[in-house]
């Protein structure tokens, strides 16, 4: 079982205490579940098996014109044989400098840790930790007839009560 999901996205997130704008692109997202191989066959485990997870692959980059910093980031697919899942590493330059001041690896959903051009280690993030923060979204009459949950609000409804005929015409 595979899908995969390219992306051709970029972001902008703007920190307004410092009126900069970071651009930012996006990695792409693969659906998967493990394959087993007996001998020189190989089987796609069924799901009672074996627990499908989401993994996200590829380069992305983050960038500020005001500052001149960038990012260099790869999400790591899991090989076939061995290695993790969720493997992350990153690169952050300095204006005009080729070298990185900060390496980052670790897990995108768990610890990262941070290597400096001085030599020190630490811990860059721990996403375990991080506080879950409830999404602020305006009340569907606030929201204009092509706003997502506005948009989506009938398909919604109607896979909360189970009814996929219904949320499947609410799609056309």
């Amino acid at each position: 079982f595979k899908i995969d999901f390219y992306f051709s996205l970029t972001g902008c997130v703007t920190c307004l205490d410092h009126d900069e704008h970071y651009i930012l692109t996006f990695p792409n997202g693969y659906g998967r579940q493990v394959n087993a191989q007996i001998g020189i066959f190989i089987f796609n485990t069924l799901s009672i098996l074996t627990v499908p997870w989401i993994e996200l692959g590829g380069e992305c980059s983050i960038s500020c014109s005001k500052t001149g910093y960038n990012a260099s980031i790869v999400f790591h697919t899991k090989p076939f044989y061995g290695g993790k899942k969720h493997r992350i590493t990153a690169e952050i330059f300095s204006p005009n400098d080729k070298k990185p001041f900060c390496s980052i690896e670790g897990e995108w959903n768990g610890v990262m840790y941070a290597k400096y051009s001085t030599g020190e280690n630490a811990v860059f993030i721990d996403t375990k930790k991080m506080p879950t923060i409830k999404k602020k979204v305006r009340k569907l009459e606030d929201q204009d007839d092509f706003e997502s949950r506005c948009l989506w609000k009938d398909v919604t409804y109607n896979l909360k009560i189970r009814d996929i005929d219904a949320a499947t015409a609410a799609k056309h």
